[in-house]
């Protein structure tokens, strides 16, 4: 169980900022860990989708993901996003477990 084909098969030379990945895994949660497995090692992300397309190529079934290619304004965007969650938080006044029994 492999990620098989990589959907534009030219995606290196064309610098493609997006691919659909396909995987011949056994199921669904092994498909996803094979793809964002394959993402990483790219520069790529998976998108966040939970249940993965099957489908019949080649007379076999695989599953297709989505994912796109990470730029610096995705992660500066994220590091942003990080930013605002931390600072929500450190305002967010804590509670501990023995005040409220």
């Amino acid at each position: 169980m492999a990620v098989v084909a990589i959907i534009p098969g030219e995606w290196e030379e064309q610098g493609a900022t997006s691919v659909q990945v396909d995987s011949d895994a056994a199921d669904n949660r092994t498909a996803l860990i094979e793809i964002e497995n394959w993402s990483a090692e790219h520069g790529f992300a998976r998108t966040s989708e939970y249940w993965l397309r099957p489908m019949l190529t080649g007379g076999r079934r695989v599953f297709r993901g989505f994912c796109f290619r990470l730029t610096d304004e995705v992660r500066s965007s994220s590091a942003a996003l990080v930013r605002q969650h931390e600072e929500a938080l450190e305002r967010t006044p804590v509670t501990r477990l023995s005040d409220r029994i």
